[in-house]
Order: structure tokens, then sequence, then C-alpha cells
């Protein structure tokens, strides 16, 4: 007879091996889980002390009906029941496999029987619980381990259904500090396989500082990390102002510490909509308010509360070839944004919450229309210097006019056309016409042929100009001889 063979076999060894190196804190987050997502517990009680270089955990809960099926601790992916419930944390049936694998000893005893790990191997006994299960493990560990692991369990979040008591102290359930309902990825099983899929769920935010927790480690204020859990047990760190609790499975790798970047920016766009108003310059440049910042669900509110903590009440974005514009936006104190400094999807959002304008809208560049004033003949001169110098010194050809309008600037350049304000000027300004006041005002107003005051290539021409000049004056000196000109072309 042929003896039948299964497909592969599972080296217990191998196992130890891989889970051997992590934080021990593990073994208790896997054995509480179980706990919590049995049907109708309302208790778990957890010893946890530390001997001769061994960690002892037991772990109780009176669930009615304990183990559903014993066989589980200890078969590797068994088919559960925890893969159709997404809001059961339990999902790939290996956890206590895991656990297993680095302990000396284990006993478990539930409804269904106890079975007893040794080194010699497995034992099953008759002794029952009447209700509820009792896990009790020891595996080696040295003191900063296990106090790790005591650090580690004060930062659970026991469900309120729960009396949850550590070494006969109790960790009462936390109030959150703000909840809401948002749509997000979890698993479930449909048919016969694991799929992943979106449903709307409770979300709870928990402040980073939790003066109950102080108060239970003897301390005034405890400053925590911020963690992700999901259903009250950390899954992993984040980087963020707030923990983050989840009331369903969130999509892990089998390790259960992986969540991708795509979920985590989801979360970060839930706190950033919740606590937006609470953002300010110091952490408004955090990495989870930059992710929240482009997510798909985040608030009109939000995006504009990020722009003022970041920005001011003073902010314009930059309009391509609109210096200009942005030259005005700054004169008048306002912070010029360009694309450069955020994600093209955090601009998506801004121009959806309509969060900044830009400097053409803000500071409309249309030249000043005014009104037209007769010339005079020193007038004419100073257009004649005007059209030479932008000749020689930037190379193309320039229309001239003098205007009156109110408003103080006493000239503006644009499209190659250079207007003088007579108004703000006066006619004596323009007499006589080649004076240092009158090649100021040219050159400061041909520059921006290059450039705005704020850009150092606006500057850079000033001076080139300048330079320029002095090398015609010495050179040709009749090049500012203006009135020889107009003598040649009114003849």
């Amino acid at each position: 007879m042929i003896m039948k063979k299964n497909w592969f076999e599972v080296s217990k060894e191998g196992l130890r091996q891989l889970q051997e190196g992590k934080p021990k804190d593990f073994v208790l987050k896997e054995l509480v889980q179980n706990a919590w997502d049995e049907d109708g517990v309302t208790y778990c009680f957890v010893k946890i002390h530390h001997s001769n270089g061994k960690l002892f955990i037991s772990v109780a809960d009176n669930a009615p009906e304990g183990f559903k099926d014993l066989t589980h601790a200890f078969t590797l992916f068994a088919p559960t029941y925890k893969r159709l419930d997404p809001e059961k944390r339990g999902r790939f049936n290996i956890g206590e496999k895991q656990v297993l694998a680095i302990c000396k000893k284990a006993v478990i005893c539930t409804t269904k029987g106890t079975i007893v790990f040794t080194p010699e191997g497995r034992h099953h006994k008759r002794l029952k619980m009447p209700s509820g299960s009792v896990i009790e493990v020891e595996l080696r560990a040295n003191k900063q381990e296990f106090q790790a692991v005591m650090e580690k369990i004060f930062t659970y979040l026991p469900p309120r259904r729960i009396n949850f008591q550590i070494n006969d102290g109790q960790i009462p359930y936390r109030r959150p500090y703000k909840t809401v309902e948002a749509t997000l990825p979890t698993e479930i099983q449909r048919q016969d396989r694991l799929a992943k899929t979106v449903r709307k769920t409770k979300v709870d935010i928990h402040r980073a500082i939790d003066p109950v927790l102080g108060k239970l480690i003897h301390r005034e204020s405890v400053v925590l990390k911020s963690y992700l859990y999901e259903m009250g047990l950390p899954i992993c760190e984040i980087d963020c102002r707030c923990s983050v609790d989840v009331q369903q499975k969130i999509p892990l790798s089998i390790d259960r510490e992986t969540v991708s970047q795509s979920y985590l920016q989801k979360i970060f766009t839930i706190v950033l909509n919740l606590t937006h108003d609470e953002i300010s310059s110091k952490n408004v440049s955090e990495v989870w308010v930059r992710e929240g910042m482009g997510g798909n669900d985040v608030s009109k509110e939000a995006v504009k509360s990020v722009i003022k903590a970041r920005y001011g009440d003073k902010v314009v974005v930059a309009t391509p070839g609109d210096t200009l514009g942005k030259d005005k936006a700054i004169a008048h104190g306002y912070r010029v944004v360009h694309g450069s400094e955020m994600s093209a999807k955090e601009w998506s959002n801004i121009r959806m919450a309509e969060a900044i304008v830009s400097t053409a809208v803000q500071f409309p560049t249309e030249m000043v229309e005014g009104e037209l004033v007769v010339v005079n003949g020193d007038m004419e001169k100073v257009e004649e210097l005007a059209k030479r110098i932008a000749a020689r010194c930037l190379s193309c050809e320039i229309a001239v006019s003098f205007k009156s309008w109110s408003g103080g600037v006493s000239a503006q350049y644009g499209n190659r056309h250079l207007t003088f304000n007579v108004k703000t000027l006066g006619r004596g300004f323009f007499t006589p016409p080649v004076t240092s006041r009158v090649i100021n005002l040219i050159v400061h107003e041909l520059a921006h042929e290059k450039g705005t005051h704020t850009e150092e290539v606006y500057h850079q021409w000033l001076s080139s100009m300048a330079g320029h000049l002095v090398i015609i004056a010495l050179d040709d000196p009749a090049f500012f001889d203006v009135s020889f000109s107009l003598y040649k072309k009114g003849a």
C-alpha cells in the first residue's frame, strides 16, 4: 500500500529562526488578539513576569465557546471564520504558531480540551474549561525585552466591552479624542479566497499625550509614540501627531506589521480633516500633513488651514511668465509660491479648494492706460535716449509714451513699451533731458525686460547696463547727444 504524503512539511526550527529576532511584544499581542476576537468575551486578564532569563505570560478570557477549533492552535493557515468578518483581527491563522515556535513550553486550556507543548512534543489532555480559555507560555527573554513588552502593552486600546487587566491592574477603555466614519480598504473572504474590498468603518483618533496612561505607569505625563491600530492593537508606528484606531481589518502583509503607503496616506488625510484647525507653522511641514494634503478625500477646509499655516493670509501662486505680477505680489507683502514647492496632487487639491489665487488674478499685469499728455521737446529727447539705451544695451526696439494717471508710479515697462507718468514725475523731470535721474529711471524700467525687482537676474542687468553705458560714454560721447539725432530726424 502506497502511503499518501503531504505536499509539503513545516519546520518548527525554521519558523523559530524567523520569529526569534522579532520584539517579544508580538507574543503578547497575538495572544491578546485571539482573546479579544472571540464572541461574547467580556474580560481578558494578563499575567506577565520575568525570572532567570525567562518570560512567563498567561492570557485568560471568558469567551463562552472558548476555542472554536482546538486544532487551529497547531495547524498553519487553517480556514477560519475570522476571514469572513472584517471586524475580526485574525485572518492568516498563523499567529499562535509563530508564538509557539519560540516558546520553551506552552499550555492551551479551553472548552474543547487541553494541549501541552513541551520539548518532547505535543500532548493532549482531557481537562476542559467550563467557558473561556487560558494560554500560558514560557520563552527566553532578557530583562530589556521584558521591559519593552511591558511598555508596549500600555499602548493597547481595549474595547469598551472588555475588562482588560495586566497583573491585577486595569487598563481602562480610553475615549477617543475624535471619531469619524470613513471608507477604507479592508480584507474579507469571498467564496474561497481572501479578497480586498472597501467598506465604511469607524475610525477613532487619539491624542499622542494621554494623562490617563501617565497615571497608570506612575508618571505625571507620558509622550506616546503615535501608532496605527487595528481595533485597539498597535500595528506600526506612524509619523503623525495622533494615533489612529481603525475598527476593521487593515490590509497587512503576513508579518502583520507592514502597511502600504497608499493606505497610510488615507489615514493621514482622515487625521488632517479632523484636526486641521490645530495645524500651526511649527508642524505644518511634517510628513503626515504633506501626505494628507495629497489625499483624494482631503476637505477644502483642511487644505485652506494648511495653506494659511504654511504661508499666512497673504499668499499667491506664481503664474508662469508673469514676472510683473510676481513683483507686485512681493512688493505688497505676499508670499509667492512656485509649482515646485508641492506635489501635483497637492496642487490639484489646492485648486479644488480654491485655496490660493494666482499672481495674474490677484495682481493683473495689464499696463495702466492713463491719458496721453502733450509732449514737449525735452520729452521727445528723453524718448530718443530711452530707445538708444534699449537698442545698445538690450538689442531690442521699444515704444515710448508719456501719460498721466493716479497711483504714484513713476513709470511702467511691459511688452517692450516704456511709459512715463508725467503726473507723478512732473514736466520738470525731463529738463534737461540727459541727467542721472533720467538715465536711472530709464535703466530701472528697461531692466524689467529680464526680470523683476526680486530676481537676481534683474539686478545683474541693472549693473550690466550701467557698466555698458559708462563704456559708451567713454568711447562714443555722441551717443548722449540726443539733440543731434532730433535735428537729423526733423530734417
